[in-house]
């Protein structure tokens, strides 16, 4: 760590979620309700994207979704995409206001801190 960098409190309810593969509509069942189990009211999840090979429509709406019920239980939802394809994706669909994206997890677990629980 940089001298005077802060260090973020990562003593806080975190779950993160390395994706790889497909996140399709064969896949994204199985996927959410792995993840729904995950993350006590107020959690902070970090969802790693950056292995995705595939990513289709189903798989960005069940993120969306997934966001969505996060910040409903008080908590905050974030991907990493070391590699920048859904980052892609999400700006060509104008969805990426919707989804936090950080290029690593670490950038992830900064960029959350900064935010306040809702």
């Amino acid at each position: 760590m940089a001298e005077g960098e802060e260090v973020p409190d990562f003593r806080r309810a975190w779950a993160v979620i390395a994706l790889s593969g497909s996140l399709d509509d064969a896949t994204v069942d199985q996927v959410e309700q792995e993840i729904l189990h995950l993350g006590d009211p107020g959690a902070r999840l970090i969802v790693d994207v950056s292995e995705l090979n595939v990513l289709d429509d189903f798989g960005v709406d069940m993120l969306v979704l997934l966001a969505h019920h996060m910040r409903r239980r008080g908590g905050l939802m974030a991907l990493a995409d070391r590699r920048g394809h859904v980052r892609r994706m999400l700006e060509d669909s104008g969805l990426e206001a919707l989804l936090p994206l950080f290029g690593t997890v670490t950038e992830a677990m900064h960029g959350l801190e900064d935010e306040p629980p809702i």
